[in-house]
C-alpha cells in the first residue's frame, strides 16, 4: 500500500493543485502540508483528515488507513525518570525509547503555588508518539 505522503501527494496532482492551492483549500498550514508529503507527518488530526477528504475526493478512512501504525508500548517509569534527570542535566542527543530516533528536549520552567521555581523536563520524539509532557 502506498505512504500517506504518496498517496495525497497523488489524490492532489489528480485535482489539479499545488501544495499552496491544496494549503488554501483546506485551511492547513502550508508547512504543515509539505512535512506530510515529504513523510515528516505521519498522523492527522481528524479535522485535518476531513478537510483533505473532501478537497481530495476520498474518504476521512481512505487517509486514516495510510497514516503510520503504532503498536502502543509501555515504557517502564524507571526509564522515564531517567530521562528526565538527563533532560534537566542538559545532556544532550537523547534517544527515543521507543523507536530510537532522537528525542527533541527542553526544560518549562513554571511556578508553584507559593512562588517557587519548577523545572519540569519535557521531550517528544522526531518520529514517533513517545512524549514526557
Amino acid at each position: 500500500m502506498e505512504s500517506l505522503a504518496e498517496f495525497i501527494q497523488k489524490k492532489r496532482e489528480k485535482a489539479g493543485l499545488s501544495v499552496s492551492g491544496l494549503a488554501k483549500k483546506t485551511n492547513i498550514k502550508l508547512e504543515i502540508l509539505e512535512d506530510i508529503e515529504s513523510g515528516k507527518e505521519l498522523f492527522l488530526s481528524v479535522t485535518q483528515r476531513q478537510q483533505l477528504a473532501r478537497i481530495l475526493k476520498c474518504s476521512p478512512q481512505d487517509l486514516k488507513m495510510r497514516e503510520r501504525n503504532y503498536q502502543f508500548e509501555t515504557i517502564s517509569d524507571d526509564v522515564i525518570e531517567n530521562l528526565k534527570r538527563k533532560i534537566l542535566n542538559h545532556e544532550t542527543n537523547l534517544k527515543c525509547p521507543i523507536c530510537g530516533e532522537p528525542l527533541i528536549t527542553r526544560i518549562a520552567k513554571t511556578f508553584d503555588t507559593e512562588d517557587n521555581k519548577v523545572l519540569t523536563p519535557k521531550a517528544h520524539c522526531v518520529k514517533c508518539i513517545f512524549q514526557i509532557k
